[in-house]
């Protein structure tokens, strides 16, 4: 057991802190409580074994799909979540798959080829770095020929999500082609470019498959104006403002987020953030509700709420 840092995931709305670690495959344990098992589960009416639930999982065609297509692409792709008791939380196919490989390689009926592949996903239930496993899918669908769909199954994640994999690693090849003094580390960037560049474009009329978008997030890169990759999501609101887009270009994202925010308080304050929510809330409100507050009771007695708090600020501060 190897540590190897933390990390934080989000998880139905709940931040949870995570370890992350290299286990051997044997010090695993499957999880009867696994949602595709809680069928057998409840007719069982009992607690299934390991065997057993090695067995259930195994059996089904999905598992057999998953492990051709882990021996063909060559490597497991997420990270295993486990709990303190090494009791397998999420991925527990992908742990059956290389029980399976261990189990093959023990017997000697993998040579050769598939020899090597098995004992690198055996020796490697870890978590790749995001550029690696990235890299690693690129190659996958540029030089070994695999539809986005096997990719897809292979890391057990949606065609979305390899599509923003494969262009985020396609825009970092093509920063580091003209920037040599930057890293395959750069990849984060990208990555956080591709997951905002909706807002991007829909808020601040900035479209990364235009070159000329494109070479001007290179020079803020490059010259260091956005120091780290979590400052891409603070572009959109950056970029639409003209004044914020001059701080960026000159004196980097920090100072110009505080620009912005200087125009718009609701950016960094809750109380603010709420205080435009009930305008907005207030401005397109339903024209049935809008008639209905005077015979409302409940209805009015908010409205009344609101007007007699925002008074007492005037009030307060004298402000007319």
């Amino acid at each position: 057991m190897n540590p190897v840092g933390t990390e934080l995931v989000t998880v139905y709305e709940r931040t949870l802190l995570l370890r992350n670690e290299k286990r051997d495959i044997d010090q695993l344990r499957l999880n009867p409580d696994n949602p595709r098992l809680r069928h057998e589960y409840f007719l069982g009416s009992k607690t299934l074994t390991e065997q057993q639930v090695e067995d259930l999982i195994w059996d089904k065609d999905t598992t057999k799909k998953l492990y051709q297509a882990i021996v063909g692409s060559g490597g497991i792709q997420n990270p295993l979540y486990i709990n303190e008791a090494g009791v397998v939380i999420e991925g527990n196919r992908r742990a059956v798959v290389a029980r399976k490989l261990r189990a093959k390689l023990d017997s000697g009926e993998l040579q050769g080829r598939d020899a090597s592949i098995a004992k690198t996903i055996v020796g490697n239930i870890h978590p790749w770095p995001a550029v690696d496993q990235a890299e690693h899918m690129y190659r996958m669908a540029n030089q070994d020929g695999f539809p986005i769909e096997t990719i897809a199954e292979v890391t057990e994640r949606s065609r979305p999500w390899v599509y923003q994999k494969l262009a985020a690693y396609e825009w970092t090849k093509n920063y580091l082609k003209g920037n040599p003094k930057g890293s395959t580390t750069d990849y984060s960037y990208f990555e956080e470019l591709h997951k905002n560049k909706s807002a991007l474009k829909k808020i601040a009329n900035f479209d990364p498959s235009d070159s000329n978008d494109m070479q001007h997030f290179h020079g803020l890169i490059s010259t260091g104006k956005i120091p780290m990759a979590i400052h891409v999501r603070q572009l959109p609101k950056i970029l639409v403002d003209k004044d914020a887009k001059k701080i960026l270009e000159t004196q980097g994202v920090e100072k110009a987020w505080i620009a912005v925010a200087t125009k718009n308080p609701q950016i960094t304050s809750p109380t603010f953030q709420a205080i435009t929510a009930a305008t907005d809330a207030l401005h397109k409100i339903p024209r049935d509700e809008y008639l209905d507050i005077p015979h409302d009771s409940a209805k009015k007695r908010l409205i009344l709420q609101l007007q007699s708090e925002l008074n007492k600020v005037l009030k307060d501060l004298d402000i007319s």
